[in-house]
């Protein structure tokens, strides 16, 4: 016979300004049919939950489980609110396996799903690597199918590929008709995990635009087509990020030379998100091997205004964020880098904070410029080209500086 079990858990470049409305720090390519249905949350009674622990193997029963870091590998910064796993920073995703004859996911949505339509967050869902759902999440709550009377094990994984100030989204639950007493189990750990700080570059932004002159819009942001998520695939690890776009070390993207210093990303670097869902302090309890820094190009317009002055103040400030970066990462070796979008004056810079920090385990390396001939994104931001020659760029570097 079957039975219902619900178990509970316990618990950048340049920033147009749509996109700084959002700040609050100081095409599906589908080949399946996907069923998504906007549904409201059932808590289980305390009968239907104890009937969990009388399972016996081969009997096959539906279970409604939350994922936690016990059954799922997660990447990037998550927050754990009311039983639900919110993913909150660009790429932020759980892999997990799922056995079952029947399977789907509850995807629940931040109050993102409220901003205007060319902002909400956006969601992917892969099965054995395969992408079976990507949507702008414009409800609460959406039920994914997974599969249906097909008795199988496969790799899932879910992840926002919108940054963070945009609200993430949640996973309430993976709904399975299984006979195994743990139907879903985690994916396996990279030996090596790499840390991403930037901003829009970083984050993917305008990446799928058809031409430059196309606005920004969550719909076209993608952190998968990003040089960073390309350079962890290269090299088979696991990543963390923290970005947002217009953000920059002294000053944010400005379009009039004045200090923007509401868009700082060393304010936001130990924040789990600056969205205001789950703005809590980030703990960073994981260990990560490698750290690439990616700031500067939204710096520029403020400090181009006085080298000789301003520049020493984003020297200074460089230094004061690699110390806050080493004392979170005190045996990473650090990448430092900028010039997709152009920036001589500010790599120089920032080769000086690096001379004068005085870290061996800190390098920093001119990223190769973009060139119109690879195409260009939203706002003139990188192409899906010019993401994969960074990350082809980079990939490198960090094969010369540590044994993979």
């Amino acid at each position: 016979m079957k039975k219902h079990i619900s178990i509970i858990a316990v618990g950048c470049a340049l920033c147009i300004a749509a996109v700084g409305a959002f700040t609050g720090c100081s095409e599906s390519n589908s080949s399946e049919p996907v069923e998504t249905v906007a549904t409201d949350t059932v808590s289980a009674d305390k009968t239907e939950q104890a009937e969990a622990s009388t399972q016996t193997e081969g009997e096959v029963m539906a279970q409604s489980i939350p994922i936690t870091s016990d059954n799922a590998k997660l990447q990037s910064r998550t927050v754990v609110q009311d039983g639900v796993l919110w993913l909150v920073q660009s790429g932020s995703a759980a892999e997990f396996t799922v056995s079952g004859k029947t399977a789907s996911l509850t995807i629940a949505g931040s109050s993102g799903v409220n901003n205007d339509e060319e902002h909400r967050p956006r969601c992917a869902v892969y099965i054995d690597d395969k992408l079976i759902f990507d949507e702008i999440i414009g409800d609460k709550d959406v039920t994914v199918s997974l599969w249906k009377d097909a008795d199988k094990t496969a790799s899932v994984k879910v992840m926002l590929l919108s940054e963070a100030m945009f609200g993430g989204v949640g996973i309430r639950s993976v709904n399975v008709d299984s006979d195994s007493a743990q139907p879903v189990m985690p994916a396996e750990k990279a030996t090596l995990t790499i840390e991403f700080i930037g901003d829009s570059i970083t984050c993917g932004y305008g990446v799928e635009s058809k031409s430059s002159s196309e606005p920004f819009m969550t719909s076209t942001e993608n952190f998968t087509k990003s040089y960073a998520y390309l350079t962890a695939k290269e090299l088979g690890a696991d990543y963390m990020t923290c970005c947002y776009s217009g953000y920059g070390v002294v000053s944010g993207y400005t379009g009039d030379g004045m200090k923007n210093a509401d868009a700082l990303l060393p304010d936001c670097y130990e924040l789990s998100s600056s969205f205001e869902d789950y703005g809590t302090d980030w703990t960073f309890p994981e260990q990560c091997d490698v750290v690439v820094i990616n700031l500067g190009t939204n710096d520029f317009n403020y400090v181009s205004q006085d080298l000789e002055v301003r520049g020493s103040e984003f020297a200074d400030s460089y230094k004061a964020f690699l110390k806050t970066v080493r004392e979170k990462r005190p045996d990473a070796v650090i990448i430092c880098t900028v010039g997709t979008m152009g920036g001589d004056d500010i790599y120089k810079l920032i080769e000086r904070a690096v001379a004068e920090f005085g870290d061996d385990k800190i390098t920093a390396y001119f990223s190769q410029p973009q060139s119109m001939h690879d195409g260009m994104g939203a706002n003139g931001h990188p192409s899906k080209k010019t993401q994969q020659n960074s990350a082809d760029v980079l990939a490198e570097k960090i094969r010369s500086i540590v044994s993979i």
